[in-house]
């Protein structure tokens, strides 16, 4: 079973990292930090300076279960997980149908961001064919998603 951490924070070991930490409890895991990546945006000629869009989308491909984290700011997932998810009309033939996707959303009020990003993700989950396993906000939460993230189907590998 191979696991996956995306995170869209500036800070690698900040809060975001925590709660996936809380999620992956026990379990071994890739953390990829968007942050220590250079991705374009989406049209952007990248002058010469590599692109890692597609060395990020390929660790995607190689796993099956993908937690998603991003602190919000300004009412809103990061620029580097937007310009990330913006990116995907790049991989559009990914084959990413069946990876379970866990989503954290972390900040001290982000209440009215939650909709929005648990939207766009649920979003690239369908269009991907990827199933979308929940959200977690706190560390209440994340002990549900471990709780999912272990199940038997899990177990089993």
């Amino acid at each position: 079973m191979r696991r996956i951490f995306l995170n869209g924070s500036m800070n690698i070991d900040g809060n975001t990292a925590r709660l996936a930490k809380e999620v992956y409890q026990g379990l071994d895991y890739t953390h990829i930090n968007l942050a220590e990546h250079h991705i374009n945006q989406i049209g952007q000629d990248s002058g010469g300076q590599q692109d890692d869009f597609q060395k990020v989308i390929e660790q995607l491909i190689m796993a099956d279960v993908i937690v998603i984290g991003t602190p919000v700011y300004w009412s809103s997932m990061t620029g580097y997980l937007k310009t990330f998810i913006d990116r995907f009309a790049d991989a559009l033939d990914a084959p990413l149908a069946g990876k379970r996707v866990f989503l954290l959303i972390q900040g001290t009020a982000p209440d009215d961001a939650i909709p929005y990003i648990t939207n766009v993700i649920q979003h690239l989950c369908r269009r991907f064919r990827m199933n979308y396993m929940g959200l977690a906000t706190n560390s209440k939460e994340t002990t549900k998603l471990h709780n999912l993230m272990v199940n038997k189907k899990e177990k089993g590998r």
